[in-house]
């Protein structure tokens, strides 16, 4: 699948002058250079923030945490990293039952290598169906609230709100410190490509 490399390099400046700009052009203490070009941000300032009406993205702090779900009206949860293994959050359907949270599981790996592709539509019509129910509000999460879930969010983004990629990575990125993958922007890059073909 072909996608804009004009697109991805445009992207991937906006996130790493946006990073430069919150850490005053400093190498964050604890920040790792990943095998891709990009420095790997801190952790966001927030556990959690609001970045489109409705949707919150954060991290694992409040992820299993119903009761502060709860107070936060929180209705539905999608966990971009349910699993066992290291870095993913083991919450399913069950767990979050006796509290009236709906669930979406999505077993992801934060790799530039994982196809998150596959979970694109699912999840942008459970994000969709939830802010549509009466009061609905979704918390979008991984471990951290920077690759994974930002990946989900933006491409709910590009598949129900029509935004280009670069829009919506800037209307979240506002609101919250994210940074996806480098093989994560290829493939919302690839979903954009398909969009508007």
């Amino acid at each position: 699948m072909s996608y804009s490399q004009i697109t991805f390099s445009r992207v991937r400046e906006y996130l790493m002058n946006a990073n430069d700009s919150s850490f005053n052009g400093k190498t964050p203490v604890g920040a790792q250079p990943t095998v891709m070009m990009f420095q790997f941000p801190a952790s966001p300032k927030d556990n959690y923030n609001e970045v489109y009406p409705g949707i919150i993205i954060g991290d694992k702090v409040c992820s299993k945490n119903k009761r502060q779900l709860k107070a936060m009206g929180v209705t539905h949860v999608v966990n971009c990293c349910q699993g066992i293994k290291l870095n993913q959050i083991d919450s399913d359907v069950t767990y979050f039952r006796d509290a009236g949270i709906t669930f979406h599981g999505i077993q992801a790996l934060d790799h530039s290598s994982y196809n998150m592709t596959p979970h694109f539509s699912a999840a942008a019509n459970f994000i969709e169906k939830a802010l549509q129910s009466n009061g609905g509000k979704v918390y979008v999460h991984c471990m951290m609230g920077i690759s994974r879930s930002a990946t989900i969010v933006l491409a709910f983004l590009l598949l129900k709100k029509n935004l280009s990629l670069l829009e919506a990575v800037k209307m979240i990125r506002a609101k919250r410190e994210v940074f996806p993958n480098e093989g994560f922007i290829r493939q919302l890059c690839m979903l954009e490509s398909t969009l508007h073909t």
